[in-house]
This record gives structure tokens, sequence and C-alpha cells, in this order.
């Protein structure tokens, strides 16, 4: 059977295939679970193409980086939302960023439940070091990262340009606030360690990991479980790399950069292998977006178009490691869909605590780990929306296909009037040839996507831009009809008993 013949089998049937939303982990079956360490590496603005596992298109080494593929898993098709604050909502809350009130003056409220507050409730020592960038303008002392469960935290609370102010002709501080790189610990206020200058930009990745690997050493000797949560700033323009590795590659700032980033990686490897902890210790390694796209730091995609800002695939598909050893198989690819989202009910699972998930508001993450661990053959998810900052649906990838509702790309678009597209996308990874008249029961399949994401928001209202704390959610069921996504011409699916006789 081809495998044009396959798929159409698997979907004709159905609008089957969208996932449920607000679906829970399940609990991990059989006595004693452990508690494993969890470090969760999260880099801005990685391109698939920049790291040596997924091809490495400047042909840069990176050691460390392959290490973790090699010993563990590495998925082609890790998908994440187009924008920095978006996506690091979506990864700490398993939410899309548009339920949470996602907003760059208001940020995330503290009603929102992150993977740290979860952990640190069960026992676990919680740290961030490199860059929060939730949003808020008022933050400090208000949504301080130790207000959402990190009991320490060194970095930056936004996002890495604003080092490039101080160096302007005319930056005058009374009128623009200096950008300071900051520490925090639980139950006090943030404090100014150092202005954020284009010198110390250099420089933050390699103490964020230092502070990391100080950070694992103390709680070993403890022997208290820790979340270390390592948001790195490289590649986000501008990519300047640590001084020992300026000029090291040949590749230039952004090669220079990943080089820096892959050893500050390997710092944090290191001191796990150091401890005797390898086999304890779960490491995930992704990043925020897709390529960087402002020249001359401009991003490599692999084979796919676009930058980040732009649901193309270059914007929102991103390389992902992820390696624990006598859990998960060394040496595995897959090109099975999975989402940011589906790390908090993943690493939920991973602890042996499914109830830290919450059950009282929408939750859009899978638990991946049998899928991971091998024990299920496919993702536990088929589909994924991106979605703009009001919420409208932009576009919905279903397995190898993706139906733009709202086609837009960086570059001038010839057919500017032809919004509603469709890609087969590893026939077309550059989503440049609309197949929508040839596929209508594609297009069926994604609008069922589309409705069941509109079902949600009417059950579970999202949380309106801007709102301060508290916060208290309205009622469910309470959310008014809403229309996030464009109808368009399709054929009626078959009825689910046919998809149960078409998968046996």
């Amino acid at each position: 059977m081809t495998r044009v013949a396959f798929i159409s089998c698997l979907a004709l049937a159905a609008g089957l295939a969208s996932d449920p939303v607000c679906a829970h982990a399940q609990p991990r079956s059989g006595p004693g679970a452990s508690r494993p360490n969890v470090v969760l590496m999260f880099a801005d603005n990685v391109g698939i193409g920049e790291v040596g596992a997924f091809g490495g298109a400047r042909a840069v080494p990176t050691p460390n980086l392959d290490r973790i593929a090699a010993e563990g898993l590495r998925l082609t098709n890790f998908n994440v939302e187009y924008s920095c604050i978006p996506s690091r909502i979506a990864l700490l809350t398993g939410r899309y960023s548009v339920r949470t009130g996602d907003s760059l003056s208001g940020g995330m409220t503290l009603w929102e439940v992150t993977i740290a507050e979860a952990l640190r409730d069960r026992g676990y020592a919680t740290a961030l070091f490199g860059k929060w960038d939730v949003g808020g303008e008022g933050w400090q002392g208000r949504r301080e990262p130790t207000d959402q469960g990190f009991d320490e935290w060194y970095g930056i609370p936004g996002t890495s340009h604003v080092a490039q102010f101080p160096s302007f002709d005319g930056f005058d501080p009374a009128r623009t606030p200096e950008p300071y790189i900051w520490e925090g610990r639980a139950g006090e206020r943030a404090r100014q360690v150092k202005p954020y200058t284009l010198d110390t930009r250099r420089t933050i990745d390699r103490e964020a990991a230092e502070h990391g690997v100080a950070f694992i050493e103390k709680h070993v000797k403890q022997g208290r479980p820790f979340f270390l949560y390592l948001p790195f700033t490289q590649l986000h323009f501008p990519a300047l790399p640590h001084p020992d590795f300026a000029g090291k590659t040949g590749a230039g700032d952004m090669g220079d950069a990943m080089a820096d980033m892959d050893h500050a990686v390997g710092l944090v490897l290191d001191a796990i292998r150091r401890l005797g902890i390898e086999r304890d210790t779960l490491v995930i390694w992704t990043a925020d977006n897709g390529a960087e796209m402002r020249r001359p730091w401009r991003g490599a995609a692999g084979p796919w178009r676009g930058y980040y800002n732009s649901a193309m695939e270059g914007g929102i598909r991103t390389p992902f490691v992820m390696r624990w050893p006598g859990r998960i198989k060394a040496g595995q690819v897959s090109g099975e869909v999975v989402h940011e989202v589906d790390l908090l009910p993943t690493i939920a699972a991973a602890v042996g605590a499914p109830d830290m998930v919450p059950r009282d508001r929408a939750i859009d993450g899978r638990n991946q780990l049998p899928f991971f661990e091998g024990t299920q053959a496919r993702s536990a998810r088929e589909s994924v929306l991106f979605l703009a900052r009001e919420g409208q649906i932009m576009a919905v990838k279903w397995h190898d296909w993706k139906l733009w509702y709202r086609f837009r790309t960086e570059m001038p678009d010839p057919d500017p009037d032809n919004l509603v597209r469709l890609f087969d996308l590893r026939v077309d990874p550059r989503e440049e040839t609309d197949v929508k008249d040839f596929y209508p029961w594609v297009v069926s399949v994604m609008d069922r996507v589309a409705a069941d994401f509109e079902a949600s928001l009417r059950q579970y209202p999202s949380v309106p831009g801007g709102v301060d704390d508290p916060y208290a959610p309205p009622p469910e069921g309470s959310g008014p009809p809403v229309s996030t996504w464009t109808r368009t011409d399709r054929v009626e699916p078959r009825p689910r008993s046919v998809v149960r006789i078409l998968r046996g």
C-alpha cells in the first residue's frame, strides 16, 4: 500500500484524528516509583539545522548534544510555539499559551501551575539559571521565578537583545531602564547582580551552567531530588559567544555560539556522570523556537522554511534530544508528532506523580513516557495547533500534513489572497505547493481538530489578557461561542466505526 493510500485509509474515517483536549497523565504501574532528577535545558531560537545529530548545516561539532541523542532519543518532529514568551509559558504549564492570558505586558498569572511548582510541592529542589521571559513588565516582587515554583534563580527576566541597549548612541538610563542580570531566592525579593551588556551577554550561558553544576552537587550531597531548568540564551540575537569560543569554529558568531552552548551542556553532563547519577537523571535538551532570523545572526532551519515568529516549519520545529539510561533505549530516532506542552504530563509520569497535572483547567499536553520508553509504538498525539496571540488558529498539523487557515510567511507572497493552504510536509518540506484541492479529506480531519479545540475554549474559557493577580477562573462551560478558525469546503468524514475497522 502506498503512503498516501495508507494515510487515506487511516483518516477517511474520521474526524477521529483530533486529540482529546484536557487529557491527563496516566499513573505509572508497578510498586515503588522512583523520583528521578530532571534536567530540562531550553535553548533560544535554535534551528534544527544547527545541531550535528540533525545534520549540522554549518559543520560545527556539537559532541555533547550528539551524545545525548546517541545515548537516548532524538525527535525530528518536535513542535513548539512560534515566539519566545508563548513558548516558555506553554513549556512550563502544559497549556497552549493562548489559554493563559499570554501577553507581553501582563504576563502569565500566578494561577498557572508550572512544572517547578508541581515538583517543589513533591519535595524537589528547583532552580532556574538563564532566561525567564514569561511576559510582564512589572515582574519584580510580583511574578518572579520564585513566585512560580523555583527555590532560586540567576539570569535575565526578559530577553537577550536588551544587552545591546547600553551600547547604543544616546542611550539614556533615565528613559530606558538599564538591563541587568538578576538573582533571587524563595522568600526574598530578587536583586540586581550586574549590568547586562554585550560583554556579559557573552558569558551568561557559561555562568548558568556553572550555577547548575553547583546546584546539582549541593542536592546530590543532600540526597534530595532536583529539577534544574536551564533556559539558555543562545542563539537569540545578538548571538555573541563566550570569549573562549570567539572565532574558533570558522562559522561566524552563530557557529561559535553553538559550540559555546554545546560546551555548557557538556559541563552539566560531566557533573552528572562524575556524581554517579546518570541512571537517576532524566535529561532533556530542546529549544523554544526555530531558527533565528535577524542578520547577521541568521539561523539554519535544516530542510524547513521560515524562522521563529512564524508558524512555518522552520519556526516551530526544533531539535529535541532526551536521555534516561535504563529507561529510554539508546539510539532511538522518531518522526512522530510531539509538542512542548507534552513535557509537563510526561515529567509527571516519570517522577511517579501523575496527580501533579492540574485537573481544574484544560491541559493540552499528553503523557509521552510510554512512547519515549518504547512500550507504546506511537506518539500519544496525532496533531498540534499553532495559534496567534489573539487566539485564532493559524495552522493545524496532523502527522505529516499541515493545513493553514491563515497562511503567512516571512517572504513576499505571490498569492496573498489564498489564505487556506494544505501541504504534505514529507513531499514538500518548504511549504510551497498547496494541495488542498487534491486531498479534501485531509481538510476535513483538520477541521475536526480545530472544532474540538474551539469546543474546549467554551468549556474552559481562556484567562483574559493582561489580568492581575489574584486571578479566579470563571465556571467551567461559561465560555462564549467563539470562532477561531476559518471553515473550508470539506467532505464529510466516514463514521467512527469505519475507523476502527480500518485500524484493525
